[in-house]
């Protein structure tokens, strides 16, 4: 949680590709030119149920999330999300592994 009150999440925005952080709850990709890697952090490095949501604009890019070294997200290597439309997934960790726990397609919406 961020601010005083602790009553709202971070939420960064990006472009490129980047690694989230312990600040991190909510990033958005938003103007991407070309493919995104959002890498997750390590799971040992946080206590489990950690939520991360990554979000993305109706651009073409491919987002890839990847988790941090050798660790999966519900048994891969790697997701992505859905190219030319606006798709979240948010992620938690069990503290061995990363799962999907929410999904949002616009499309579908």
């Amino acid at each position: 949680m961020s601010g005083a009150d602790n009553t709202s999440m971070t939420l960064r925005t990006t472009a490129v590709s980047t690694t989230m952080t312990q600040n991190d709850y909510v990033l958005m990709v938003i103007g991407a030119g070309g493919a995104v890697t959002v890498t997750l952090p390590s799971v040992t490095a946080l206590q489990p149920g950690r939520p991360y949501t990554v979000y993305k604009d109706n651009a073409a890019q491919t987002i890839t999330i990847d988790p941090a070294g050798s660790e999966t997200i519900d048994g891969g290597a790697t997701t992505t999300l859905l190219t030319g439309q606006v798709h979240a997934k948010t992620f938690v960790s069990n503290g061995t592994a990363w799962f999907i726990i929410g999904e949002y397609d616009a499309l579908a919406a």
